[in-house]
């Protein structure tokens, strides 16, 4: 989405809604959207909307749902209709949300932060959603990939599980029995949001960054050439049709068996006992195999609050849908795939069985890490980069990857254009 895009949504929104109305009636209903479609959450979304209905007589809510990679499409023309969704959960796009709140468009969370017990969230967290002065969202769960292997598969060919990208590049190609339809790695090549996290997390991995900490595109140096090198290599050990994935591709080719090992988040545990649950002894998971550095991507899954007439009904739900037991709920269906963000329900998740039966699985999910990178502050000494939303609205990284895996364009060539149209895709964007 772009500033104009977003000045046009604001201009339509402020023109025709109050700030903070009056609560939702059932000639209104307030909308809720989420890319989070698993069905077993979806059947949990659907229940939270008949119980809270039926304790809160006159409020009508009315459930949406929106792929990952079409979410900030479709929120990006109801703003320019002028009719956002009221309440959105899990959109982790912390530049579209920053440029939200630069225009005002977001209800600031504070008061529902403080009403609940700021003392019980986990502050940094809180703090990565703090933006333009206002808490422009509650994260509910904190989470970062880690990569899914199929221990039998390295048993057989008699290697250990990687810890570093020679070692994984190694067993890769090993692992890879073409005849068999088994492939050692999966890299994803689509022009996807899984694409895009995969290559950053290469770059960061690298030593490098999509941009300098003055938030110049930093993409034509060693570092990013080095890591581009690595993920085409990765991707001839990976299945054939990785052009087309995004995160589902992703998780199913490691659940019906067509690659030895993914990167992906903790949802896949759920997809093993829902498809595969003869492979949960045969997975371990384990943190990225290291590259010049240890990195991966922090994201978050939260609540996020757009200005209308159901604002202040709004607010409400969030509350009720950020209480321990309703947390949980939230969680339960992919256990593992979020560290829930308030202190008060991570006991209940260390109880559910599957926590309980499969440390090897899920200590890499749930334990704390101090290595995550957020693309909108690639490092210490790098301030929020303003410039990311329109760097990431052009595709810039799944383009690259596309050229190279799929066009077979020489890297440095490949990362040259794409420096050049990070460069064109920024060069007009202010703070």
């Amino acid at each position: 989405m772009n500033r104009r895009d977003l000045l046009l949504g604001a201009g339509a929104l402020a023109g025709t809604h109050s700030i903070l109305g009056s609560q939702a009636s059932a000639q209104t209903p307030l909308r809720f959207l989420t890319p989070e479609t698993d069905p077993s959450q979806v059947r949990v979304w659907q229940a939270f909307v008949e119980q809270y209905a039926t304790a809160n007589r006159g409020v009508s809510i009315r459930p949406e749902y929106a792929s990952w990679d079409d979410l900030v499409r479709k929120v990006s023309a109801d703003l320019m209709a002028g009719s956002p969704p009221e309440v959105i959960a899990g959109s982790s796009r912390e530049g579209f949300m920053a440029t939200a709140a630069r225009r005002n468009l977001l209800v600031d969370l504070t008061p529902v932060v403080e009403e609940i017990g700021r003392a019980d969230f986990h502050a940094p967290s809180l703090e990565a959603w703090k933006m333009s002065g206002i808490q422009a969202a509650i994260p509910y769960g904190v989470q970062w990939p880690v990569l899914w292997c199929r221990t039998d598969l390295f048993q057989e060919a008699g290697l250990a599980l990687p810890t570093t990208w020679d070692e994984y590049r190694a067993a890769a190609e090993k692992l890879t029995n073409t005849q068999r339809g088994v492939f050692g790695a999966c890299f994803p090549a689509g022009r996807t949001w899984n694409t895009e996290i995969q290559s950053c997390i290469a770059i960061w991995q690298a030593g490098g960054t999509m941009f300098d900490d003055k938030l110049n595109v930093s993409l034509d140096t060693p570092e990013v050439r080095r890591a581009m090198t690595y993920y085409a290599e990765m991707c001839r050990f990976s299945p054939p049709d990785i052009g087309q994935y995004g995160f589902r591709e992703a998780s199913a080719a490691y659940t019906s068996g067509k690659s030895a090992s993914t990167f992906y988040w903790g949802r896949v545990l759920s997809h093993l006992y829902q498809q595969a649950p003869e492979l949960l002894p045969k997975t371990r998971t384990l943190h990225y195999p290291r590259g010049a550095k240890q990195a991966v991507l922090i994201g978050w899954d939260e609540f996020v609050v757009y200005r209308g007439r159901n604002s202040r009904a709004a607010m409400e739900y969030v509350k009720w849908m950020l209480q321990p037991r309703q947390m949980f709920m939230m969680m339960e269906p992919v256990i593992a795939h979020v560290v829930p963000t308030r202190n008060s329900v991570m006991p209940m998740v260390q109880q559910h069985e599957w926590v309980q039966k499969h440390p090897e699985i899920v200590n890499a999910l749930i334990q704390p890490i101090d290595f995550g990178v957020s693309p909108v502050r690639e490092s210490a000494s790098h301030p929020f980069n303003y410039k990311w939303d329109a760097f990431q609205a052009r595709f810039i990284l799944p383009d690259l990857v596309q050229r190279i895996v799929l066009g077979r364009e020489p890297v440095a060539l490949a990362v040259e254009r794409a420096h050049k149209a990070a460069v064109d895709a920024t060069k007009d964007v202010r703070q």
